[in-house]
């Protein structure tokens, strides 16, 4: 069963392979025409970044964020949109400096040196071209890599503008190749509906195939509505 990476540009509303919607974006004539169109009208201006972050190649988001936004915004969005289930630590690692929320740090727990807040705006620690490591989780952990891919001048009417978000992914079922809808978290097996109940770890074992670099750790059930998160206000 074929499947590729695929996603749908939020602006002009085509499809595109994950391979080349960084480029699209780039260059894409509706999203300049609406940034443009905003920005005449824009009470006022400000540094905006353009990011991507990625997690194998299945997943990956692309998103406008103000340049002066924290790190901590950063980490509530992907907690939001992929990952939050148990309320976990996580981290940020810039040019080899560690940033966590330190409202949790422990000092006595801690080894090496001690990390950085996240409380930090985004444009005093990553300029354009500059790469970064996020973890959630530091048990089962997911792992995101992160890099600014652009900046322009413009004004957003959200906190973080989705520009695109990988379709669902289609995973076979280890068993019969059929279209796969649980992971054993016990065995990390894909299973169909139907293979599942002949599964011997239990269904009770199972956590649904979701479009989300957690999916299969922890308690990780799914965003509550993961449409809304990939075209929401595309025209």
């Amino acid at each position: 069963m074929a499947h590729k990476s695929e996603g749908v540009c939020r602006f002009c509303l085509k499809t595109f392979a994950g391979s080349v919607m960084t480029r699209h974006l780039l260059t894409c004539k509706v999203k300049k025409d609406r940034d443009s169109q905003e920005t005449a009208n824009a009470k006022k201006v400000y540094p905006i970044y353009h990011l991507k972050i990625s997690s194998s190649k299945y997943y990956w988001l692309y998103l406008e964020m103000k340049a002066a936004s924290k790190l901590s915004d950063l980490d509530q969005f992907l907690r939001d949109i992929w990952l939050e289930c148990c309320g976990h630590l996580s981290s940020f690692t810039i040019d080899g400096v560690e940033y966590q929320d330190m409202t949790y740090h422990d000092d006595d727990f801690s080894f090496g040196e001690k990390p950085k807040s996240m409380e930090v705006k985004l444009n005093t620690v990553l300029d354009i071209g500059d790469k970064f490591e996020y973890e959630y989780d530091f048990g089962t952990t997911t792992y995101l890599e992160g890099n600014v891919l652009a900046a322009r001048e413009g004004e957003l009417k959200e906190n973080v503008r989705i520009l695109a978000r990988n379709n669902p992914y289609t995973f076979e079922c280890d068993e019969c190749g059929g279209q796969a809808t649980d992971i054993c978290i016990e065995c990390d097996t894909l299973f169909c509906e139907k293979c599942l109940e002949q599964h011997e770890c239990g269904e009770e074992m199972a956590l649904p195939v979701v479009n989300s670099p957690r999916m299969g750790l922890c308690g990780y059930t799914g965003d509550s509505d993961p449409d809304d998160f990939r075209v929401a206000e595309a025209k």
